[in-house]
């Protein structure tokens, strides 16, 4: 097969390209002709995932178009565990630590029969893929799951970062470590914070709040409309993982998230709190215009607020499906974490606010 696929090829590859470009919701060609829809969706999908757009199924678009849709699942497993595209006795271990420690949530990673849950089986089949008994269960490929903000993206930033106040500085660097770039090169399984309604990032200690799997059992039990459409089995799976990978999982809501930060950097008084508009608007903050906006400050719209990073970049904990990301400012929008695409936003930001500690001279 050609390394790079362009328009008037044909072919089996041309066809899964096609598939999974409408699959995504982009143009595409029909049957397995590359067509001019075919390299109008390409493009399309290059701009949105940061790679360079040149309209032609290069190895690289491919592969990504491939982890996007699960069309290929190249060596990836059901069952591979710590995702280095084998089956080995440690993938057992990890099966087996996650039944011993009760954290069975179903998760890709570690369910090796492809059943939807995490068991004793799975240990079992793991066994015998091993001894040669059973073969191994392809599945989509292992996602990333510290995939966070793209180079090109953190270069943007840290460049607008440059010529600010300190402050301004430290609050956008310590909230980009919690995003994830829906417009980055990397895939990922599972946001790096998740959305938790009604939780501040940080408490009025000053402690990182990090839900636990009960806490979001009991939330959707008194939500359930809040967590359907698979954002609940999302959540779970992505605690699972983290304590799989020995990392706390963050969360906040998209206020909560301003009002920890504020608390962790001394702007507020530990038990301050305040919902989205309330952060939007006076004594708390003022209006300023679009082209004013610095970072460190905040955007947003009635029931919404998000911090602007600089770079027409903005950290917001945007919703349940897609908990903390680097959106854009303008034409806004997310990952899915359950629908594993890309989502136009229906709403862009339309209040931009400078918070009240900037106003006396605080550039």
């Amino acid at each position: 097969m050609k390394e790079t696929l362009t328009l008037g090829d044909r072919g089996k590859a041309v066809r899964a390209m096609n598939d999974g470009l409408r699959a995504l919701g982009y143009e595409a060609g029909t049957g397995d002709r590359f067509t001019q829809s075919t390299a109008r969706g390409l493009f399309s999908l290059q701009t949105d995932r940061g790679l360079e757009a040149t309209g032609e199924g290069d190895s690289r678009t491919r592969s990504l178009l491939s982890l996007l849709v699960c069309n290929d699942p190249g060596e990836a497993f059901y069952g591979d565990a710590d995702g280095d595209g084998q089956l080995t006795v440690k993938d057992v271990g990890a099966v087996l630590k996650s039944l011993l420690t009760g954290k069975v949530a179903p998760t890709v990673a570690l369910d090796a029969d492809g059943s939807g849950r995490v068991d004793v089986k799975d240990a079992l089949y793991l066994m015998k893929c091993l001894t040669g008994r059973a073969a191994p269960r392809p599945n989509a490929p292992w996602i990333d799951p510290e995939a966070g903000v793209g180079e090109d993206a953190l270069q943007a930033v840290a460049q607008a970062l440059q010529s600010v106040s300190p402050l301004r500085r430290q609050l956008v660097e310590a909230a980009l470590p919690f995003c994830y770039d829906p417009h980055g090169p990397q895939v990922a399984a599972f946001p790096k914070s998740l959305y938790i309604w009604g939780a501040n990032l940080y408490g009025p200690d000053g402690d990182l709040y990090c839900p636990t799997s009960a806490s979001v059992e009991l939330l959707a039990a008194r939500k359930p409309a809040f967590f359907s459409g698979g954002r609940r089995e999302m959540m779970l799976s992505a605690l699972q993982n983290a304590a799989s990978l020995g990392a706390p999982l963050s969360g906040a809501d998209c206020s909560g998230a301003i009002v920890g930060l504020w608390r962790r950097f001394g702007l507020v008084e530990g038990r301050f709190d305040a919902i989205a508009n309330k952060l939007l608007h006076e004594p708390l903050s003022r209006p300023i215009q679009k082209a004013d906006l610095l970072p460190g400050d905040l955007v947003g719209f009635d029931g919404h607020v998000g911090l602007y990073a600089g770079a027409g970049r903005v950290v917001e904990w945007a919703g349940g499906a897609y908990g903390c990301q680097l959106t854009r400012l303008t034409g806004r929008c997310c990952w899915s974490f359950t629908e594993k695409r890309l989502i136009r936003m229906q709403k862009d930001f339309e209040v931009f606010t400078r918070p009240f500690f900037f106003i006396d001279g605080e550039g």
